[in-house]
């Protein structure tokens, strides 16, 4: 299966998922401690940490799901 020209290489993509879950759920995290913050609560933070958690895995799925459809055709 030849690559087709100007295209990552597939490895790229797998390289940065790691970096790409990391950022998410970074980001989750730090809203759930401002809105825990503001709102004056304890449960956003892990609320929304968990949600940054699967929205991260749901994008891998996703992006492995597209790599694995462009390497059939």
């Amino acid at each position: 299966m030849k690559q087709k020209k100007n295209q990552p290489s597939k490895w790229l993509y797998f390289v940065t998922i790691p970096t790409q879950m990391g950022v998410v759920i970074f980001v989750f995290s730090i809203l759930g401690a401002k809105a825990d913050e503001y709102y004056r609560t304890a449960y956003l933070k892990p609320v929304l940490t968990l949600f940054g958690v699967f929205l991260a895995l749901y994008q891998v799925i996703k992006k492995v799901q597209q790599i694995s459809r462009e390497d059939e055709d």
